[in-house]
């Protein structure tokens, strides 16, 4: 598998682009794919250069900025009730170790 996957039809239109306008936008280009934990955003000056690659580090340099995880994307697909779920079981374990 390689490093990285360039996506150019993902793009990261403003600053303060939601997340979740993004994540319909990243599953409209063929959802995330496997493997990979970040997805970041080159540097442009015109907002449809702003194309998108997929990687497994964080990005936070002069040319690209990481805008979510995969962890961010797959907590959005959740349910709520699921993430109620999730949220209960850490808060009992939280419980159990402070006791």
């Amino acid at each position: 598998m390689s490093e990285i996957l360039v996506r150019k039809e993902l793009i990261h239109k403003s600053p303060g682009y939601k997340d979740e306008k993004f994540i319909e936008d990243i599953d409209a280009t063929g959802g995330w794919p496997v493997g990979f934990k970040f997805v970041s955003f080159y540097h442009s000056l015109e907002y449809e250069g702003r194309y998108c690659k997929f990687g497994n580090r964080y990005l936070r340099e002069p040319f690209w900025t990481t805008v979510i995880s995969a962890d961010d994307y797959y907590w959005a697909k959740m349910s709520d009730e699921a993430k109620k779920k999730v949220t209960n079981a850490a808060r009992k374990q939280l419980i159990n170790q402070l006791r």
